[in-house]
């Protein structure tokens, strides 16, 4: 029986070791989505802002013809 405990708290050790590892990553992934993300919605911005300097008022795509 005492091996059977051992056993136990072994794997439920593992378990909460993998869920820390896990917690870290997806808090990791979070600041970098972050940070890539408000760098490139400034780099729009100053896309957007030389445009509008230049008097580009839309480039949208239009819809083929069939």
């Amino acid at each position: 029986m005492n091996k059977f405990l051992q056993s136990s708290r072994k794997k439920g050790q593992a378990l909460v070791e993998y869920g820390l590892v896990l917690a870290l990553v997806a808090i990791l992934a979070i600041a970098v989505v972050k940070a890539v993300g408000s760098k490139i919605a400034s780099s729009f911005d100053n896309i957007q802002s030389q445009m509008t300097a230049q008097s580009i008022t839309s480039i949208a795509p239009t819809a083929a013809s069939p």
